[in-house]
């Protein structure tokens, strides 16, 4: 029999407004279980907005859940779902946009007055830091850092995790990183070594030509320098587990079958999903979503995912990728840009 997904009954993302969900906020249409500057902690984790979510659940019903991108159904068995929840055990901070790298699909664009309310919010977070998450934190097990930028180039994140880590020193790190700086000199300088769950490298590319055309300020020698230290971590059963994201474009899907051979080959999961358009309007954005099937290379990518090493046990494809089927196009389908 399936099992519930566990997020909505032991986990939080913690966004620099305040508000609390479950898990991704894109995932589940912005449903906040409540502001953390506004109510206590219990008043949101177990309130009515909380259960009316956990609700939807168990009468199978996943209103505001994005299901071409996530599962509902995980199996999950070492927790029991219900309405009403002890504290959860996953904290996913999930705010600080610092970045040292530009990526032509996530923000390619800088907006200063953006960044400047984004270190107000992470100010405050960072004041009210011990008040608010020390009772939660140390009941957690897991904390996820950061999906919204690069933890090892924000001097906010760096001093986050040694504030965790004194809270709670038995306190498992699930970390999100483009991997440039994820170097052993700054695991060891942060006392993370020991306390890696899973790290997840975002790359994009099985080339240095295609990575440099992807992510503008990066360096892909340096991060496959470091996916080496991690890859030997992984080895040494210090790291449970080690995922290479690969968000699929018009540049790099050539590139997905390459990419996989790699990050299996150092004992890595290779995991592909979709390019998320940002702006219906913008050009460059259309033509990157190859996986739209409009795009003039939608069947070249069908084509590419009935590798066989995109089923290995260990590879992953979000199910938005694996239902895409071959489409026929027309005579002056094949003009159009």
């Amino acid at each position: 029999m399936k099992q519930l997904c566990k997020h909505p009954f032991n986990s939080i993302q913690v966004q620099n407004t305040g508000e609390i969900y479950c898990c991704c906020c894109y995932w589940t249409d912005f449903y906040s279980f409540g502001n953390i500057f506004e109510q206590s902690f219990d008043e949101i984790w177990n309130g009515e907005k909380a259960q009316a979510f956990r609700k939807q659940f168990f009468e199978n019903q996943y209103k505001y859940c994005k299901l071409d991108v996530c599962d509902p159904y995980v199996p999950q068995n070492d927790f029991e779902p219900s309405l009403i929840c002890e504290y959860p055990k996953q904290i996913e901070f999930s705010y600080d946009r610092h970045c040292n790298v530009r990526c032509i699909f996530c923000r390619n664009k800088a907006d200063k007055a953006e960044e400047e309310y984004n270190r107000q919010k992470e100010q405050k977070i960072e004041e009210n830091f011990d008040r608010i998450f020390t009772p939660v934190l140390e009941k957690a097990e897991i904390v996820e850092l950061n999906s919204a930028g690069e933890l090892f180039a924000s001097k906010h994140s760096t001093e986050i995790v040694k504030k965790i880590i004194n809270i709670n020193p038995n306190i498992k790190f699930k970390i999100i990183s483009n991997g440039i700086l994820f170097t052993k000199e700054m695991t060891e300088k942060l006392n993370l070594t020991d306390r890696l769950m899973s790290v997840t490298v975002s790359v994009h590319a099985a080339t240095e030509k295609t990575y440099n055309r992807l992510v503008e300020r990066g360096n892909f020698n340096a991060v496959s320098e470091n996916l080496k230290f991690l890859s030997d971590l992984k080895k040494q059963g210090k790291l449970q587990n080690l995922q290479l994201n690969f968000v699929v474009t018009s540049v790099n899907y050539k590139e997905m079958e390459k990419f996989a051979e790699d990050a299996l080959k150092i004992g890595a999961s290779p995991f592909f999903i979709n390019y998320h358009r940002q702006i219906e309007s913008d050009e460059l954005e259309k033509e990157l979503d190859i996986s739209q099937v409009s795009h003039k290379k939608y069947n070249e990518l069908v084509k590419i995912l009935q590798n066989p090493i995109f089923k290995d046990e260990n590879c992953f494809v979000c199910d938005y990728l694996k239902n895409l089927k071959p489409v026929k196009k027309s005579f002056f389908d094949l003009f159009k840009k």
